[in-house]
Parts: structure tokens; C-alpha cells; sequence
């Protein structure tokens, strides 16, 4: 790895406030995981249950977002939220190269690869396509701007979307300041957060959004 990557995966482990954390032990400030956990994890993903719990996940946030539409007066003004890493991109194959430590978390931000989530992705296309607004708002530094827009486009996510970092300058201990403030920011000028997705319960608390949906992950948790 360069030099400049590995000052951006630091500064993206800092801004992130990473922590890797099993689902045995789903605890931010937990120790790396055991060879156990480990094997927990992988046969999680692996044995198609991870995959069917997102899709399943996924699913029910399209069919809420279409009887939202259907319903809304001015279906352009409705706003879908996404988070990024493991709820639009995954990075478990990263991950497991890394033995799913908390280090190899913020390499994976930088390094890949990224597969797109596929019922991420379509839900993000249906929004697209009816002209809703679709922003990601991620933990990701603003440092990783450039990087994280081309990963989007690699694995699908193109077109018309609007993207909040974090701030760098942000070094707060939660995601839930920043996450709930740039909700309530895109409510403005009569816009409405219908639809809040994400994979860590922090990417969901704060308000702003008239439903949240969370896809599972095991491998760590964000405070």
C-alpha cells in the first residue's frame, strides 16, 4: 500500500471510530474476534443465511417505499437514505482476508473489494427511476470522497445521488450526531426522509426519517 493510503486508511479509521466485533460479541470496544467467531461469521455468510436475511430485509423497505409513493402527493419530494459500507457495498470478502480485525475494517474502506448488496442496489435503482432523492450519508471521512463515489459506480450505483461524509474535523466518539443532523438536512425545502437504511443501529437512531430498516452484520459494530 502506498503512502497516501495508508495516511487516508488511518485518518478513515479515525473519523470512523472503527471497531470489529463478532456476533458472539457485538460490542464496540470488543477485542479482535476468536477462531470461533470467526467460523461463526464465515458460516453465516457463507451458507447463503447472511444473504437471505438482507434480501428479506431489503424487500420489505421496497414494498414500504412503493405504498409510500403511491400515497404521497409529491412523490418527488420523498428522500431514501443509505448508508454505505455493508448496507450498499459489502466488504465481508474483504474482511475475511483479514481475519475480520478491527485494522483490516478501515483498510477494507480504501482497499476493497466491494460488492454491490443487491436488494440495496434495487431499491436504489426503483428510487432512481421514479426520480426520488437517494443520498448516502456514511461515516466515511470526507477524505475518501473521490474513492468511495468511484467504488459506488464500480458496483452499480450510478447516476443522480447525493453523498454526506463525515467532516473530517469530526472526531466524536458516535456516527449519531452527524447521521441525524445531515437527515434533518435534507428534509429541508419540503423534502420528507421516508426510508433510512443501514446495518448498525447508529446509522439509524437520531430521528429524521419516518422508517428505518437495518440489515444484519456480524462482523462489527459502530457506536
Amino acid at each position: 500500500m502506498s503512502s497516501t493510503a495508508r495516511t487516508l486508511a488511518a485518518g478513515a479509521a479515525l473519523a470512523l471510530g472503527l471497531a470489529a466485533a463478532p456476533a458472539a460479541a457485538p460490542a464496540a470496544d470488543a477485542p479482535d474476534p476468536t477462531p470461533e467467531q470467526i467460523a461463526q461469521i464465515e458460516q453465516y455468510y457463507e451458507s447463503g443465511a447472511w444473504k437471505r436475511a438482507t434480501d428479506a430485509v431489503t424487500a420489505r423497505a421496497l414494498r414500504y417505499l412503493r405504498g409510500t409513493v403511491r400515497r404521497a402527493r409529491a412523490p418527488r419530494r420523498l428522500v431514501v437514505v443509505l448508508d454505505i459500507d455493508d448496507t450498499a457495498l459489502s466488504s465481508y470478502d474483504c474482511m475475511k482476508a483479514g481475519s475480520f480485525t478491527d485494522l483490516r475494517r478501515s483498510l477494507c474502506v480504501l482497499t476493497g473489494p466491494h460488492a454491490p448488496i443487491a436488494g440495496t442496489l434495487k431499491l436504489f435503482r426503483w428510487a432512481q427511476a421514479r426520480r426520488l432523492t437517494v443520498a448516502f450519508v456514511t461515516g466515511r471521512p470526507e477524505a475518501v470522497g473521490r474513492t468511495t463515489r468511484e467504488q459506488l459506480a464500480r458496483a452499480g450505483f450510478r447516476g443522480r445521488y447525493e453523498l454526506r461524509l463525515r467532516p473530517d474535523g469530526d472526531t466524536r466518539a458516535s456516527v449519531v450526531p452527524f447521521k441525524s443532523s445531515a437527515r434533518r438536512s435534507l428534509q429541508r425545502g419540503g423534502r420528507r426522509v421516508v426510508l433510512n437504511v443501514g446495518d448498525q443501529r447508529s446509522d439509524l437512531a437520531g430521528g429524521f426519517a419516518q422508517r428505518t430498516f437495518k440489515l444484519p452484520n456480524p462482523m462489527y459494530t459502530l457506536p
